[in-house]
């Protein structure tokens, strides 16, 4: 047969004693009671003071409330969301520099032809007389038209 043997701890407890009578246990609980008006709410604003939790630890405790299934999803989604707004960036991008190159590389000078081309047209009407259409009148006798028929240096 196996004998039990229950073997106390002595610095568990402080006396020899593991049960206390009512008087130590009203001792103790006023004591308690005089400790608690002794405190006040800064002891306990003191406490939240030593424990900062961070965002990132807030989050992951999120971890415990939030069902497996719906962080999964969540994380699909986000997932997504990043990818395609990656994908648009870059396209974007590309499309830019596609349409910048182009732009320099054709319509630019082409402006810059038609330009020129609106210029040189300008000019020959400046030499033909000033008529719209450019058509020429014809020179009588050496003399630009407008002028009727005297010679130059000659006043009338």
């Amino acid at each position: 047969m196996v004998k039990l043997v229950e073997i106390e701890d002595d610095a568990v407890f402080d006396d020899d004693s593991q049960y206390t009578t009512d008087e130590e246990e009203n001792e103790s609980i006023a004591s308690l009671s005089d400790k608690e008006g002794e405190e006040s709410d800064s002891d306990f604003e003191d406490d939240d003071d030593d424990f900062e939790e961070t965002f990132l630890e807030r989050v992951q405790a999120l971890k415990d409330i939030i069902p497996v299934e719906k962080r999964r999803a969540i994380s699909s989604a986000f997932s997504n969301i990043s990818y395609w707004g990656t994908f648009g960036i870059h396209l974007a991008g590309k499309l830019g520099w596609v349409f910048t190159t182009s732009a320099l590389l054709v319509v630019f000078p082409l402006a810059l032809e038609t330009d020129r081309d609106k210029m040189m047209q300008q000019w020959e009407s400046e030499q033909a007389g000033g008529i719209p259409g450019g058509q020429q009148q014809p020179m009588i006798g050496g003399m630009p038209p407008g002028v009727a028929g005297s010679p130059p240096g000659l006043v009338a």
